[in-house]
């Protein structure tokens, strides 16, 4: 292996497939990086076993080889590097990688890329695309609602269906949910219905640009995602996904609509008192007003009002703040629309623009008093 790269691009390279690679020694190999250069295009892959990340991109090459190097040494290196033209070279009997950029010299030691495994093939898949912009607006929504408790693996990641023309994504940790639909342009044979885990979510939405469209194969074990010269596999979650159709409220009693950036800013600055006991507030909808407030306690006590347009009778009802805050973070709107029942029921959120409908669930925190 003989090539020459600019620093940034290879930064930029290692900076996608660095996402993958694994955070702990039990296999070392899976720690580091996997090179390979062939016909000018040199392929870096990583993997933990769950999630792997693949990048392909064009070289000034001499001679094809590959090697595993270090993720982390290998990247300090070429990140500390000047912006000017790197030259590599591999010694395959030590398989050592010599790197040298104007007066630096660095040489790190590798594995052999045969012990590396292959990242895992995706069979008798269903196929599909969406635009990458909708796709990264999905992940978004539905990634504030998974659950961090492992002993309930499901709920970790995003139940996503696919059927004729529409795609969903739902996610919860059952204190609140979140449900978004997209129409599909590309229709499929049958009924798709994974989970895809919530580590996976978040490297798709850091790794997602708003250009161009992402290439997804499904089959009952692993999912692809392919984009911008990226490919990324993923591990899916067995079990049951919850029926979530049975929580989300057909009616309601009462609607409103307030200015989101208002709303926003006085539920954030509710918070700076209710975080300090349990993060509790109480949102009263009346009188054309809503009123905020922090359970008065040791730490002190907050009220904001906020204008509202109110449909139906007075609501009340005490929620978390964190979880409120999450939802009036992702929306991209300047109004926000909020359905209520009752003080023992779901607060909703409704959101419909250009096809797409989300729908975010808050359950009630019952008072204490």
């Amino acid at each position: 292996m003989k090539f020459s790269i600019n620093q940034k691009d290879l930064y930029n390279a290692l900076n996608i497939v660095r996402r993958a690679v694994a955070k702990n020694q039990t296999l070392p190999i899976l720690t580091g990086i996997f090179l390979k250069l062939e016909n000018n295009k040199l392929t870096l892959k990583s993997t933990d076993l769950e999630l792997g990340i693949k990048y392909d991109l064009k070289v000034e090459a001499e001679i094809d080889g590959s090697i595993v190097l270090p993720a982390t040494q290998f990247l300090n290196i070429i990140r500390e590097l000047p912006n000017e033209e790197v030259k590599i070279e591999l010694n395959k009997d030590k398989w050592q990688l010599q790197i040298k950029c104007l007066n630096s010299l660095f040489k790190i030691n590798g594995y052999d890329p045969d012990e590396f495994p292959n990242l895992p093939q995706v069979e008798e898949s269903a196929k599909f695309e969406l635009p990458a912009n909708k796709f990264k607006e999905m992940i978004k929504k539905v990634r504030i609602s998974t659950s961090k408790d492992e002993t309930q693996p499901a709920l970790t990641g995003a139940l996503f269906e696919v059927e004729s023309e529409k795609v969903k994504m739902v996610s919860t940790n059952t204190y609140r949910l979140s449900y978004i639909e997209a129409p599909l342009q590309t229709s499929v044979n049958e009924k798709i219905a994974v989970i895809i885990p919530g580590t996976t979510l978040q490297e798709l939405n850091n790794l997602l640009e708003d250009e161009g469209s992402v290439e997804i194969e499904v089959d009952s074990n692993y999912a692809r995602f392919n984009f911008a010269g990226i490919e990324v596999i993923s591990r899916l979650i067995e079990g049951k996904f919850p029926n979530y159709e049975l929580v989300i409220p057909d009616e309601s009693n009462s609607k409103f609509s307030a200015d989101l950036s208002q709303l926003h800013g006085a539920v954030k600055r509710a918070s700076l008192i209710a975080k300090l006991d349990a993060n509790i507030i109480t949102l009263e909808a009346a009188n054309g007003l809503m009123e905020i407030n922090s359970a008065e306690g040791s730490s002190g006590y907050a009220h904001e009002e906020v204008k509202i347009d109110l449909e139906g009778p007075d609501q009340k009802i005490n929620i978390d703040a964190g979880y409120f805050i999450d939802v009036l973070k992702v929306l991209d709107s300047e109004e926000i629309n909020i359905e209520m029942i009752g003080p023992l029921n779901p607060l909703v959120v409704n959101s419909q623009k250009d096809g797409d409908k989300f729908i975010y669930l808050i359950m009630p925190v019952r008072s204490q008093s």
